[in-house]
């Protein structure tokens, strides 16, 4: 489905390129300097090609698992259950609107392993507690943007992806110091490694 989406993805990412750059903006807050970030899910990459503003020092990799994502974000084509980085590489790893997709405990049990002690995970993702009529309008509008297979795909999703809370408990059990709060569509974590 990435792959048939991906022009449109894209299109849709730029068109919300102010959402992507105060996501980066709130990142830069906690962490002023960051040798290495990696973001997971990346999609188009024009998350990345934000943090590369905030972050001008920093070296960007962008990961996904959709070959044509990864031609737009000059990414590299990977899972996150399984990231072919060294440990402890990373300073800030970040999924935006991406853990939804992926087995959350495989990937930040990864994204741990790949981030240096000290180190942020970042998430900015679907509050899974949003009203109904809410998910339902959401369903609506992407469904024209996107198409139906995808806005079908995401209300399965996000029926059943894990709650802030539940996402905020796994990370302290893992040793991070957690942030969160979460809005009426979407939840966002600071994990620091401690």
């Amino acid at each position: 489905m990435w792959d048939e989406i991906s022009k449109r993805y894209h299109f849709w990412s730029l068109s919300n390129r102010w959402f992507y750059f105060l996501t980066g903006l709130e990142i830069k807050r906690k962490v002023h300097d960051a040798e290495y970030i990696l973001d997971i899910g990346s999609g188009p990459g024009i998350f990345a090609e934000e943090l590369a503003i905030l972050f001008p020092k920093s070296k960007i990799v962008c990961l996904d698992s959709s070959p044509k994502m990864c031609r737009l974000s000059k990414g590299i084509i990977g899972k996150a259950s399984y990231l072919p980085f060294k440990e402890d590489t990373f300073d800030v790893v970040t999924f935006c609107f991406s853990l939804h997709e992926l087995e959350i405990d495989p990937a930040l049990e990864e994204a741990n392993r790949v981030l240096r002690r000290s180190g942020v995970i970042y998430i900015v993702d679907l509050n899974r507690d949003a009203p109904q009529i809410l998910k339902r309008a959401s369903k609506l509008i992407l469904e024209k943007i996107m198409g139906k297979e995808y806005a079908e795909h995401l209300e399965k999703t996000w029926q059943k992806f894990k709650s802030c809370e539940e996402i905020a408990e796994n990370l302290k059990r893992k040793g991070f110091e957690v942030e969160y709060r979460k809005g009426l569509q979407e939840i966002r974590i600071i994990a620091k490694k401690l």
